[in-house]
């Protein structure tokens, strides 16, 4: 591999006295207006492309792909793009968000002169030109089909786009709302492939990818090959797929006159600089992405080691298909980098974050980077020698004032050449739980008070970041069923805004930690009254008044039939006093919704496993994610389903899943020991009992069921005792708890104590079988053979749930050694 360097020098001079280039707002322009070919320097070739397909990975930093030094083998179709064409070592976007990127992509202009500053609130206004303005005005044909909502219509890229595909199905959900989200690559580009069978022989097409944002959910095989880093089985996923988008291309077009670009919005901080994300610093490893294109008139295997920027591809294009420029833009055509000449030697590339503002309500981050240096325009500004300093990790701000203010008056002729910072698209409830669930809208309060939007001023992000470490494990475990530690997670916030007190209530209920769940939703009084009438209804329902928190949700149901998470809690409260039919129908209500919630289909898919409609039950799963069905709730409900339906290894599978996903918490490790008992597992069972009893100390039915497993193995009989007394006075003796004390009492040979044991637990439950089989058993290690054998008649007689025939058995097994004695 060759690689083709062109000096860029930086001129402070120039920069002091205000000479560097600052492009003037555009100006309007009719989207549409006929075009003539353009004049500029094109490419030499004997013939031009025919077709443009732009492929946008989200999420994607530079260095975890192969051709940009990675090795962990996950980017074999963009490593041979670079092969086949040029890469550009050192790409910049101007934004950690996707919105304000795309739209510097498909205009050549910075966020300050197009005004997108954010997600969400913000849309590309109509008298601002793009690529596809130009591509349609010529005669392409044009269609874009993208993976998430923050880039669906209303946010001004659709425009002239024949086709804008942005239809998202039931997707990854959030804390709350578990609404539509984001699609999966390969559903993307199916709906890509089916319309190149129509396409055009000359067209545009944009692809969007959202493989490999958070979550993090490869499906297999790439789960499995990539399991100890799951981004990088993201990046391979969405790798083949752009593979098999390739292919389909030149199946259909086989002139070899297509022209291929591939970029992304922004990377990953990977931990970097205190962030898991993005959207809050705008170090490199946000900021620097691939840039790889390939196609008529590109040179093979060359990397140009110049820095360029995301605003420098709509010039390129252009230049490439011989169409005119834009009236005005922040980027140049690289074409003479790609030509082997000289790059303007005064160029800079904008990097910036609003979103530390708009969300957090700290400083936001205005700033510049050249070949050599990065300024960044903050509260307590930031200045990095880039080729010394690669991570960025000494700040020379103040021990080189002089060059600071000279960038920092290119950052202020930028801000003064642009348009106002100013929010242009009204977000509604839905938009902004779909926004919250992609992590686009951050569920920290914004600290009120500070300067005007895009003024430097208030919390510098470097004092603050700790936080951000805090919340992202805090969203992790919730997704995880971790309550006990997302409470602790939360901690240095203090007490806070309404998001973080529902994540503390939702931690709280989770825990079983009711005393706690009522003390934070006290602080939501006022706030979000829906989102506080459901946790009350949650509340109650954790408590055991059941059927106020019934009559809660139906409430919450009735006035915002529209919201699907209100129906989902009005069933799971109906499948707890056995109404399966009603509880169906809310589900199916939740998934209709116009902000449907994806928890409905795994739980109509439950109700469809455990009655035997398996076809129905695959069906629902296939439109989630799988990842979805490894999170705690999903994994206990269906492997629940599996059991009544008797396909003990599928229910073993569900939560092995879970607990490789993280969910390893003491609800998912007692469902494994009861899966496993069922399996005849009995020693493994009382493994994963153990488990879940390190993971909460104080789960009750932790205790009691190793407990009964253990007078079951006659092992560590002891022990047994001990967690059985324990639970019997925690309980006050409930008939399950002095249960498996009589058990444990005959697996001792204290039979005499087995036998009173058992009669006070039926004094509970006349009539339980097991009771009755533990009085059963105690007669005849007293030798007591008629009344053991009139015992053992009742229990045989007495009614038992399903799935118990195991416990049966073996119930019998051990009357008739004892009857041996």
């Amino acid at each position: 591999m060759r690689a083709r360097a062109v000096l860029v020098t930086l001129s402070l001079l120039a920069f002091a006295c205000g000479e560097s280039p600052v492009p003037a707002p555009p100006p309007a322009e009719p989207a549409n207006a006929p075009i003539q070919p353009s004049e500029s320097a094109q490419p030499t070739r004997a013939e031009s492309p025919k077709r443009l397909l732009l492929v946008t990975i989200d999420t994607l930093r530079a260095d975890r792909v192969g051709c940009y030094g990675w090795g962990g083998g996950s980017t074999p179709t963009l490593d041979r793009l670079a092969r086949e064409g040029t890469r550009f070592q050192h790409a910049i976007s101007p934004a950690p968000l996707t919105l304000p990127s795309h739209a510097t992509l498909l205009t050549g202009l910075d966020p300050p002169a197009h005004g997108v500053r954010d997600n969400g609130d913000f849309r590309l206004e109509a008298d601002i030109p793009t690529l596809t303005d130009r591509f349609r005005a010529a005669g392409f044909g044009t269609g874009a089909f993208v993976a998430a909502a923050v880039l669906d219509e209303r946010h001004g890229l659709a425009r002239s786009f024949d086709v804008y595909d942005d239809e998202l199905g039931m997707a990854r959900a959030g804390r709350a709302a578990m609404v539509v989200a984001s699609r999966p690559a390969n559903q993307v580009v199916d709906s890509a492939i089916r319309w190149l069978d129509g396409a055009p022989e000359r067209f545009f097409s944009w692809i969007h990818l959202y493989d490999p944002h958070q979550d993090l959910t490869p499906p297999e095989p790439w789960a499995s090959r990539f399991e100890s880093d799951l981004y990088d089985g993201e990046i391979a996923f969405a790798d083949a797929e752009l593979a098999r988008l390739l292919a389909a291309i030149d199946e259909r077009f086989p002139d070899g006159a297509t022209a291929v670009v591939v970029t992304s919005d922004h990377g990953e901080a990977r931990g970097d600089h205190g962030e898991w994300t993005h959207s809050f610093t705008i170090y490199d490893p946000t900021q620097r992405v691939p840039l790889i294109l390939s196609g008529p008139g590109i040179p093979a295997d060359e990397v140009v080691e110049d820095q360029v920027a995301l605003a420098d591809l709509a010039p390129t294009v252009l230049d490439w298909f011989g169409l005119p420029p834009m009236p005005a833009s922040d980027g140049t055509s690289l074409w003479p980098a790609l030509q082997g000449r000289a790059l303007p030697s005064d160029r800079v590339a904008w990097v910036e974050t609003l979103a530390s503002q708009l969300d957090l309500g700290w400083s936001p981050q205005l700033g510049v980077r050249t070949a050599e240096w990065k300024y960044i325009r903050v509260t307590r500004p930031e200045l990095y020698d880039l080729q010394s300093d690669p991570g960025e990790l000494r700040n020379l701000a103040d021990e080189q004032p002089e060059r600071v203010r000279a960038l920092d008056a290119v950052v202020e002729a930028r801000i003064a050449a642009g348009r106002p910072p100013a929010p242009n698209l009204e977000v509604g409830d839905a938009e902004r739980a779909r926004l919250e669930a992609l992590g686009y809208i951050d569920v920290a309060e914004a600290e009120g008070g500070g300067p005007p939007l895009g003024v430097v001023g208030g919390p510098d992000p470097k004092d603050k970041v700790f936080l951000l470490q805090a919340l992202h494990r805090a969203n992790v475990l919730l997704s995880q069923g971790r309550g006990r530690e997302v409470l602790e997670a939360l901690k240095p916030f203090g007490p806070s805004g309404s998001n973080i007190e529902g994540m503390r209530v939702d931690a709280a209920l989770m825990a079983g930690d009711t005393g706690t769940a009522r003390a934070h939703l006290e602080r939501l009084r006022g706030s979000h009254p829906e989102d506080v009438f459901l946790l009350e209804g949650r509340l109650a329902l954790a408590e055991g008044r059941t059927q106020e928190a019934i009559a809660t949700f139906r409430a919450a149901a009735k006035k915002n039939p529209g919201r699907g998470s209100g129906f989902v809690l009005l069933g799971e409260a109906l499948e707890l006093v056995g109404d399966r039919e009603e509880a169906r129908r809310s589900y199916e209500q939740a998934a209709a919704a116009e902000q449907p919630n994806s928890t409905s289909l795994w739980r109509l898919a439950a109700l469809d496993t455990e009655d035997g409609d398996l076809m129905s039950a695959r069906r629902r799963l296939a439109e989630l994610p799988p990842g979805h069905l490894s999170r705690e709730a999903a994994a206990l409900r269906l492997a629940r389903a599996e059991l009544v339906a008797g396909r003990l290894d599928m229910a073993r599978m569900r939560l092995s899943a879970a607990e490789r996903a993280g969910a390893t918490t003491d609800r998912i490790f007692l469902a494994s020991a009861e899966v496993l008992d069922r399996l005849g597992r009995q020693g493994e069972a009382a493994v994963a009992a153990e488990r879940a009893l390190a993971f909460n100390p104080d789960n009750v039915l932790a205790k009691n069921h190793l407990a009964w497993l253990l007078s079951r193995l006659g092992r560590r009989l002891d022990r047994a005792e001990s967690l059985a007394r324990e639970v019997v006075e925690v309980t006050d003796g409930t008939a399950g708890a002095l249960e498996t004390l009589a058990s444990v009492q005959v697996a001792q040979g204290a039979f005499a104590a087995a036998l009173e044991t058992a009669e006070r637990g039926l004094v509970r439950a006349p009539g339980r079988y097991d009771l009755l089989y533990r009085r059963a058993e105690a007669y005849a290690g007293l030798g007591r053979e008629l009344e053991a054998e009139q015992a053992l008649a009742e229990a045989r007689a007495a009614p038992a749930g399903d799935g118990t025939s195991h416990l049966r058995e073996e119930a019998e097994k051990r009357f008739a050694r004892l009857s041996e004695r």
